[in-house]
């Protein structure tokens, strides 16, 4: 069974993997993290490293608790107008003492549109089920980065988007994270 800490680590890790993979864009806005996110960047690809294997063992399909379909997502979590979706996952908690345990959910789009009309996007629809912003925008040279937390519970969403290096024309976009079931 993979840890709690590492389950809510692993979408901030895959984005910031993803979003390394992007390029390295050109923007003149960009910022360098500061060593406490770095340090936090590192750990959390520390302790997700062993899990990563058994969390995609789990998001294959193979698991009856576990959906690739964008329509099994929350109605909050969708797809960016006019995106074309490029992977969508729920995984549902596995332990049946604890039905508070997070539902994983991802979903990964290609949207072309600038970062801050994405963010705007997410921010209504996520604010309409009570998430709000958690902290400031972080912009790296690849990506820039929204968390957003729930208002009664600890579910925790990050929003990632990096430019897509097939076409700078487009973003990537991910949505992933724990939300409560």
């Amino acid at each position: 069974m993979v840890s709690r800490t590492a389950v809510m680590t692993l979408p901030i890790v895959a984005a910031l993997a993803l979003a390394g993979c992007s390029g390295t864009g050109g923007d003149k806005a960009e910022s360098t993290p500061s060593a406490s996110q770095e340090n936090s960047a590192s750990a959390a690809s520390t302790e997700t490293e062993s899990a990563s294997a058994e969390a995609s063992t789990e998001a294959t399909g193979s698991d009856p608790d576990t959906s690739n379909d964008v329509k099994d997502l929350p109605e909050y979590i969708k797809p960016y107008p006019d995106s074309e979706v490029l992977s969508a996952s729920i995984v549902k908690a596995h332990n049946d003492k604890d039905k508070k345990l997070p539902e994983q959910v991802s979903l990964v789009v290609r949207a072309k549109a600038d970062a801050k009309d994405i963010f705007a996007f997410y921010e209504k629809e996520l604010g309409k089920a009570d998430f709000e912003p958690l902290g400031e925008e972080v912009k790296t040279k690849s990506a820039r980065v929204v968390n957003f937390k729930h208002k009664d519970n600890d579910s925790v969403l990050v929003v990632t988007v990096a430019e897509d290096s097939e076409d700078k024309a487009n973003s990537i976009v991910t949505v992933g994270g724990n939300i409560g079931s």
